[in-house]
């Protein structure tokens, strides 16, 4: 059974853990700990029979919500549980009060680009030269709530 509920101090070791499996430039415990206390943030961890097997998260500002990270545990992808996460950080993003979000991706991060498209993200532009570690561009991303 899948779940989600809102990330806490506790799950840090497991999130920074898969943070460095996941991403070329992980963040350090006290970027997570002001992540955690950051008003415009909101985390969420999923839940796979009561075992956290994914995170994600973003920022709201006004009516527009930025994904920062979205993470699943990399034996577990290709399941489906990106989608689930994607598609409850969206909600939170409504609740939140946002009428849109917004994302980067690597150009060459073809699943993720799948994943998004699913939930109604549709691409509108490249940030060439995004990523520090290969140069390689971001594609951006938008999904605007429907009225």
């Amino acid at each position: 059974m899948i779940s989600f509920r809102l990330c806490e101090e506790k799950d840090l070791p497991f999130v920074m853990e898969l943070d460095r499996e996941a991403f070329f430039d992980p963040w350090s415990r006290d970027t997570w700990q002001g992540e955690l206390q950051n008003k415009i943030a909101v985390w969420l961890v999923e839940e796979l029979n009561n075992q956290v097997v994914g995170y994600a998260g973003i920022w709201v500002v006004a009516v527009e919500a930025q994904v920062m990270r979205v993470a699943v545990k990399e034996e577990l992808r290709n399941q489906g549980l990106g989608l689930v996460l994607t598609r409850a950080l969206i909600q939170k993003a409504w609740d939140a009060g946002a009428e849109a979000v917004t994302l980067e991706v690597r150009e060459s991060n073809v699943a993720a680009q799948k994943v998004y498209e699913r939930c109604g993200f549709v691409s509108e532009g490249v940030r060439p030269n995004y990523y520090e570690d290969t140069h390689e561009g971001a594609v951006i991303m938008w999904l605007y709530r429907k009225q």
